[in-house]
């Protein structure tokens, strides 16, 4: 992953925002909405096309300030039916400031109910996939903050109409390079339209040579001419066509059975699951074997939201990164005002050692991340962001904050399209034509066309999961039950422990960490384990609460992460596991081997477990990814990252282990 993306330059001085990198405006000065309906939203027919879709899915080429989008959705919002559903894709390398973005659709007041929602979620210039949804799910933007090619490289996506805008190709030769249109022709089908407001020749030789038959029409305004057309596809682009994964990385086809979905494990994996499929229109039925949802380990009264990030960015650091964007967006949209269940009052990642402090401060120096993200804050300021002294320097993250799990939990399962069922254990899954029925304690068969495994390690006795290589991992949060006099704690507390600010006057912090232990009683140890990582970060609130503990006591609350061996989460498609031995049992003997086959999978069968301690990031846009995939839709992530998911992951590890 590369370093932010440099905030554009633009030039206010004529009536129309204008890029000082490339010298070309945005949009047109006389009317720029009037010039996106006619090259993009007419040239490709939408408004005919969003009346009968179900789904329709519009790729870009340049973001700039979001105009085409908005005008996009507001089509959308006026010709398509209720329950249909907008997926807008666009990229950007060089994003505009927020300013700049308000300022630019201040220009057309018209689309001030859809742009102040646009405003409202602008992400923040961290390189990467950023997914907003608006209007209840039915209109999602995937945003790709980088290079052009290099970000379409990354998309899974099946698209229907292209907008291929950007600065003119004279003025901005990369955006219009072969290896852009050889994207553009991967993640097109038959059918699929493009216009653009440019008609050089390099663009309509290089839209033809992959597949597109070329049209030259009538442009905006003064612009005599432009270009649209139809991709009917090539061999040239047939083989251009395969995604940069690795064959056991493919996903199955689009599901085409009914609607409804049985999820086990009602923890925040699991009410994820349950609700983004529910928002698309799937009924689901969401089983915990339970008195109660959320009993597990996402149980806990309080739990801290951040990445915890290193210097320079890995894969796994790039999907953490990613959750923790879009769990702090989502709860910000769905949840402001909600303080019982989430609270944006930032968080102070301390050092624990000088060691620790030098690798802060080089992660804040290195550009890779910023500073509306991470910043670097030294002792003092961190004392006062806290409202108690601190031990040490750290690193702040302003849009991190606490959130009470169950109660996330709760909400995400009142969705009218979710029943939830208590106090059943699914003991064994079979499929059975195109349903599969769990059998549970009582005697009772549940049936969907979808099973979503989301009971962490309790996954494990499912005959088709027993192969996954999880465990569980013991932590014991300690807990105040009455008023306690102490430092009025105003940001989350995290180095080798946490603590969140009080909630209803309350602490909640912890954790321990326990391998190899099973054991679900409270101890004293692990009280005063909690107690001294507090005191390490705080003194005086550490004093505060071990004097509460000595006059009172504290409670306490014993759960267990499920964690797999890489740390990642488990999310997607079971494969069947004796069909990945034998089909890829070449890479036994040479890791290197291409082998082209397809891979078998459960069908209709899907994991989201192991998401050890950072549930709170990687759980709710897990359930994102698994209806994403079930619905075609364009994925949430880069292809690499939800690879790095995949639950087949493990075979192919073994298997390429023992070539090596």
């Amino acid at each position: 992953m590369k370093k932010p993306n440099i905030f554009a330059d633009l030039d206010w001085s004529s009536e129309a925002p204008l890029s000082t990198k490339f010298n070309d405006i945005y949009f047109s000065i006389e009317n720029g909405l009037a010039e996106t309906t006619h090259v993009f939203l007419d040239s490709n027919q939408l408004s005919d096309r969003f009346k009968t879709t179900a789904s329709f899915t519009i790729a870009e080429t340049g973001f700039g300030t979001g105009l085409n989008f908005l005008a996009a959705w507001q089509l959308f919002n006026e010709q398509a039916q209720d329950t249909a559903r907008l997926h807008f894709i666009s990229v950007e390398k060089y994003p505009i400031t927020p300013d700049d973005l308000t300022r630019a659709l201040a220009l057309c007041p018209e689309l001030n109910a859809f742009s102040e929602q646009l405003i409202a979620q602008y992400p923040n210039s961290v390189p990467g996939f950023h997914r907003l949804s608006f209007d209840n799910g039915r209109v999602s933007l995937t945003l790709m903050l980088g290079d052009a090619t290099e970000c379409y490289s990354q998309l899974d996506a099946e698209v229907d109409a292209w907008f291929l805008d950007g600065f003119s190709p004279a003025k901005n030769p990369d955006m219009w390079s072969p290896a852009l249109f050889q994207q553009v022709a991967r993640l097109s089908k038959p059918g699929t339209t493009f216009a653009t407001f440019t008609s050089a020749g390099i663009v309509k030789r290089g839209l033809r040579g992959v597949g597109f038959q070329v049209r030259r029409t009538d442009g905006f305004g003064p612009k005599w001419d432009m270009l649209s057309g139809t991709f009917s596809g090539t061999d040239e682009a047939e083989q251009s066509s395969s995604t940069p994964s690795p064959a056991w990385f493919r996903l199955p086809h689009k599901h085409t059975g009914d609607k409804t979905a049985m999820v086990i494990g009602a923890g925040i994996a699991g009410c994820s699951t349950a609700y983004s499929l529910a928002i698309r229109g799937w009924t689901v039925t969401l089983v915990d074997k339970h008195p109660g949802i959320a009993a597990e380990g996402s149980g806990n009264r309080q739990g801290a939201l951040y990445a915890k990030l290193p210097v320079e960015p890995i894969p796994a650091s790039r999907f953490h990164l990613s959750g923790f964007l879009y769990s702090s967006n989502f709860l910000n949209q769905n949840l402001a005002g909600r303080t019982d269940i989430w609270s944006p009052c930032g968080l102070l990642q301390l050092a624990a050692s000088d060691k620790e402090q030098a690798k802060q401060q080089k992660l804040a120096e290195s550009g890779n991340y910023p500073e509306s993200v991470v910043r670097f804050v030294e002792q003092s300021e961190a004392s006062a962001l806290a409202g108690t002294p601190v031990n040490n320097s750290g690193l702040f993250f302003p849009d991190a904050g606490w959130v009470t799990p169950p109660l996330l939990c709760k909400w995400l399962a009142e969705h009218p399209g979710i029943t939830v069922l208590t106090e059943t254990q699914i003991l064994r899954l079979e499929r059975e034509g195109n349903d599969w029925n769990g059998y549970t304690q009582n005697g009772q068969t549940l049936t969907a066309a979808v099973a979503v495994i989301a009971s962490a390690a309790d996954s494990r006795l499912f005959e088709q999961l027993k192969h996954l290589p999880v465990q569980n991992i013991r932590g014991q949060v300690s807990l105040t039950t009455a008023e306690i006099n102490a430092p009025h704690l105003k940001t989350v507390l995290c180095s080798e422990g946490y603590i969140s600010p009080a909630k209803h006057g309350y602490f909640c912090f912890g954790a321990t960490f326990d391998l190899k232990d099973d054991a679900t009683d409270i101890r004293e140890s692990g009280h005063r384990h909690n107690l001294d990582k507090v005191s390490d970060m705080a003194p005086e609130l550490g004093k505060s609460l071990s004097r509460y503990h000595t006059e009172k006591g504290l409670e306490g609350r014993v759960a267990f992460r499920c964690a797999s061996p890489d740390k990642l989460p488990i999310i997607g498609p079971v494969p069947v596991y004796e069909s990945f031995l034998n089909d890829y049992a070449r890479l036994r003997h040479d890791a290197r081997t291409v082998i082209d086959t397809q891979p078998q999978h459960h069908p209709g069968l899907f994991a989201n477990l192991a998401h050890g301690s950072k549930g709170l990031i990687s759980g709710p846009i897990s359930g994102e990814i698994i209806a994403s995939m079930l619905e075609n839709e364009p994925l949430t992530l880069e292809k690499e990252l939800v690879d790095k998911l995949s639950p087949g992951r493990f075979i192919i590890k073994n298997l390429i282990r023992r070539a090596i």
